[in-house]
């Protein structure tokens, strides 16, 4: 097995965020949409998603139980950003958004979201995928999907599909009913477990290889 965990955040040295860079970050989409529109905005988050992605390290593993335990352990490049944890063979949550603290940042000091941000999440739901509950998701969600793409196990490419993604606000995303029933059979999970996972945990999402 071949990984890269000198490239990840120990969890007891983590890096505190700056409030001021959270909100400034939030507020440069604003300004990418008021010059470039929603479909810019969309763009961009995705565009930077992926250059994000590419600068990550690749990583092979032997099987599949590797590569589920350095993820769990946060010790594999799909978990450098956020704890993950596994909840059935392809199943896997992320308990808080690794968004969350920048999003109450802006909360905080400005109030409300911008309009905006819900104008870029539903358009990225109608022209890219039905997965997104936040702009932020634009970002997370092309950035798992990307990071996939560079992780083999046994020779196979790592595949990623969202299942569900709760906002701050409590509302989840959730695909259409035809997709979820397909993904929660290949996450392993009952659309019971699913509804308790999603309580708790901000996403759930599948994680697999062609067999």
């Amino acid at each position: 097995m071949v990984n890269n965990s000198e490239y990840n955040l120990s969890k007891s040295n983590e890096i505190m965020s700056n409030p001021f860079v959270d909100v400034s970050v939030f507020l440069f989409f604003e300004d990418i949409s008021d010059k470039q529109g929603v479909e810019g905005f969309t763009n961009y988050m995705v565009g930077q998603a992926k250059s994000l992605a590419k600068s990550v390290p690749e990583e092979e593993y032997d099987t599949w139980e590797d590569f589920a335990k350095a993820v769990d352990a946060g010790e594999s490049v799909f978990s450098s950003f956020e704890t993950i944890r596994q909840i059935s063979k392809n199943g896997f949550v992320t308990k808080t958004c690794p968004f969350s603290k920048a999003i109450r940042e802006y909360i905080k000091r400005l109030g409300t979201f911008n309009p905006v941000h819900m104008e870029a999440t539903d358009h990225y739901n109608h022209t890219i995928q039905p997965s997104a509950a936040h702009s932020a998701c634009m970002m997370h969600q092309t950035y798992r999907n990307e990071i996939a793409k560079r992780i083999t196990i046994n020779g196979k490419s790592l595949n990623y599909a969202q299942i569900g993604a709760k906002a701050h606000t409590g509302e989840i995303a959730l695909p259409p009913d035809s997709w979820k029933k397909v993904l929660l059979e290949k996450a392993g999970i009952s659309e019971t477990q699913g509804f308790m996972e999603m309580r708790e945990n901000s996403c759930l999402y599948v994680l697999y290889i062609e067999e």
